[in-house]
Parts: C-alpha cells; sequence; structure tokens
C-alpha cells in the first residue's frame, strides 16, 4: 500500500469513529427524548441528568472527531 492509502485508512477511520460516536449516541438522546425509553435501561427508569450531559458531551466530542477528520483528509487532497 503507498503513503496516501495509510493515509487514508488512519484518517478516514478517525473521522469514522467520530460520526459512529456523534450520530449514535444522538439516535438514543432523541429516542429517550420521544419515547421517554432509554436503549439499555429498564422501562420507566428515569436517566439522571449527568449521564444526559455525558451523552451530549459525547455528540459533542464525535461531531468535532469528524470535522477533524474530514478536514485532514481534504487537506491531503484524499477527499
Amino acid at each position: 500500500m503507498s503513503d496516501p492509502s495509510w493515509s487514508f485508512l488512519i484518517v478516514g477511520s478517525f473521522a469514522a469513529v467520530g460520526a459512529a460516536m456523534a450520530l449514535g449516541t444522538l439516535a438514543a438522546l432523541l429516542r429517550y427524548r420521544r419515547t421517554g425509553e432509554f436503549p439499555g435501561a429498564a422501562a420507566g427508569e428515569s436517566v439522571p441528568r449527568g449521564r444526559l450531559v455525558a451523552l451530549w458531551a459525547r455528540v459533542g466530542v464525535g461531531a468535532v472527531l469528524t470535522a477533524i477528520g474530514v478536514v485532514a483528509l481534504q487537506r491531503q487532497g484524499l477527499l
């Protein structure tokens, strides 16, 4: 594999993991908001405010990782 291939795999994986983290967590939060059920929690169990804040922080970190990965790919001319 050439150097651009390795760069694409590493930086592309970085962006993909960030996107998965942001979108998956956001989907769980939206489901909780819409139905009141949180994935992995017992039915009717409320989610503590601290956990919700941590999950929103995870969405933010995932979005930042995705943006950094996409910008890095564009700068390298791989995207």
